[in-house]
This record gives C-alpha cells, structure tokens and sequence, in this order.
C-alpha cells in the first residue's frame, strides 16, 4: 500500500508540475496571440529539419550504412520533410493543434473523474467539487476542438482555466489521499 500511495502523490505532483507549465503556455499565448501558433510551426518545423540533417550526419559519419539495423537515413529524411510541410502548411497544423490541446484537456477531464469517484467515498463534498471540475474540464476541451476560430488568447485562457482546475483535483485529491488509505484498509483487512 506505502509503494501505491508513493506512486499517487508522484502522480499528483507531476500533474501539479504539468498544471503549472500549462498556465505558462497559456499566459503566452494571451501575450503573443496573434504570431503564437506562427512561432510554433516554424520552431516545430525547425527543430525537425535540424534533427534530420543531424541523423543523416551521425548515419553517414558512424557507418550507419553498414548496420542492418540503423534506420537513421530513413528517419532523418522523414524529420525533414515532417519539418517542411510544418513550415509550409502552418493554418492545418495550427487546426490540429487546437485539436489536440482539446484532446488533452478532455483526457484529463476524464482521468479526475476518476480520482473524483474515489475521493467521493471518503469525502463527498470533495468528491462532488472533483466531479463538477471533472465535467468543466470536459466542456473546456470540447470547446477548444469544437469551435473552429477560437482565437489563440481564448484558448490561452482556457488553458489556464484548465491548470487552475487541476490543481485544484490535484490539492483535493491529495488532501483525502489519506482517508482514502484508510478506506481502502478495511477492505484489504476483511
């Protein structure tokens, strides 16, 4: 049980961490909203042509060629060409990365609805304040995915909406972590 609730509290403080990095994504994307999504195609874009130029170089200068087994080339034209249809078709993949913030959030959403059920047998108020963020999570992320021109500061916005919310879980859980144990004790104990 001690390695269970080590892994729950590692758990919950990465999710505190990440919650905290997405409020920073979210400032900056209310700052700079208007060259933000520009800005991340062309470093994603960028980082993937330097990153296959690099894997041609160590495949071509450490005898890759004569090793069955290294695929360097191959990825390494891949990140190219990954890189320059990042930089050349920058609105489709600003669409798919509305999308998969939306996706993310969602997942999380459903991920503290299940902390939140946990919580409610022990705690019921805190179970019910888990659910009710669970479900505003929810509808922030199928917000995010459904409307197609939101702008970069309103998802900014909902990203620290979302950050704020999951913290918040992430304190609630943490606060019952041990009513939970001892929960869960009596059915170990039978």
């Amino acid at each position: 049980m001690k390695m269970i609730e080590k892994k729950l509290k590692q758990s919950n403080y990465e999710s505190i961490f990440v919650s905290c990095v997405t409020i920073i994504l979210g400032i900056i994307m209310i700052i700079f909203y208007k060259n933000f999504l520009n800005f991340i195609s062309y470093l994603l874009g960028g980082a993937l042509i330097v990153n296959g130029i690099l894997k041609i170089y160590y495949y071509l200068k450490y005898e890759g060629k004569y090793n069955i087994f290294n695929y360097d080339l191959s990825f390494g034209i891949l990140n190219i060409i990954f890189g320059v249809i990042c930089i050349i078709f920058k609105s489709e993949l600003q669409s798919i990365f509305r999308i998969v913030i939306g996706v993310i959030i969602i997942y999380e959403g459903i991920l503290n609805i299940s902390f939140a059920s946990k919580i409610f047998s022990v705690d019921k108020v805190s179970g019910i304040i888990g659910l009710l963020l669970s479900i505003l999570m929810i509808l922030a992320g199928l917000i995010i995915i459904s409307t197609k021109g939101v702008l970069t500061a309103s998802t900014g916005y909902i990203l620290i909406a979302f950050a704020i919310i999951n913290i918040i879980e992430s304190i609630i859980f943490n606060k019952n972590l041990n009513k939970l144990k001892k929960y869960l004790d009596k059915f170990n104990n039978k």
